[in-house]
């Protein structure tokens, strides 16, 4: 099997070594690779008031289904909130050192990298969070403001992590109409991380 999964050569802050061994990508996605893959630990991002259909029969205390919806205002029917943002940091941060961990959305290219890009700023300065990002992500990532936000309120981060998305990615950018020839369904996964050995060594 190749590997997957992009890692990051040292944990940073996170309290239990994880070195943020992770994949990004979309729901479908995940669940056709899930048998592959074989992530230890699963972290859903649910649309509201449409079916689930990711990877199933994940042990319970390993899987994280968080619903929210696309949206960039905090008063829109659907809007994350910041008690599911600490919830998600809270899972983050139990997760031990030798996790592998699938992270997914509908499409796998707004709400799931920000949640990458959050959870990437908790183990690091959110500059280098934003510039470490894409190579988890399975499509060009073009992360939720909203969530964004949360997650830089929730990190205490001061408007650091919004500055940063800011100025790395462009906001409605269509990323998902533009998808390249390689981000169709026989893409291949060894493509977007470097083996796990190699980014260790730098």
């Amino acid at each position: 099997m190749v590997t997957a999964f992009h890692s990051l050569a040292s944990a940073g802050r996170h309290p239990r070594g994880w070195p943020c061994r992770m994949l990004v990508c979309g729901q479908s996605e995940a669940r056709r690779f899930h048998a592959e893959l074989q992530p230890s630990h699963v972290l859903s991002i649910v649309t509201p008031g449409r079916s689930y259909l990711g990877p199933k029969d994940v042990s319970p205390d390993r899987h994280l289904k968080v619903e929210f919806d696309d949206v960039e205002e905090p008063a829109s029917a659907g809007a994350p909130t910041i008690e599911q943002i600490r919830g998600i940091i809270a899972f983050v941060e139990a997760l031990p050192e030798e996790a592998s961990l699938c992270l997914h959305g509908l499409q796998g290219v707004r709400r799931a990298p920000a949640v990458g890009l959050g959870i990437l700023a908790s183990l690091m300065p959110a500059a280098e969070a934003a510039a470490a990002l894409a190579p988890f992500c399975r499509h060009s990532p073009d992360p939720n403001r909203l969530v964004v936000r949360l997650f830089d309120a929730a990190l205490a981060a001061d408007g650091a992590l919004i500055r940063a998305c800011e100025s790395r990615f462009v906001a409605g950018s269509g990323t998902l109409l533009r998808r390249s020839q390689d981000d169709r369904s026989d893409f291949d996964f060894g493509l977007l991380a470097l083996d796990e050995d190699r980014v260790r060594r730098g």
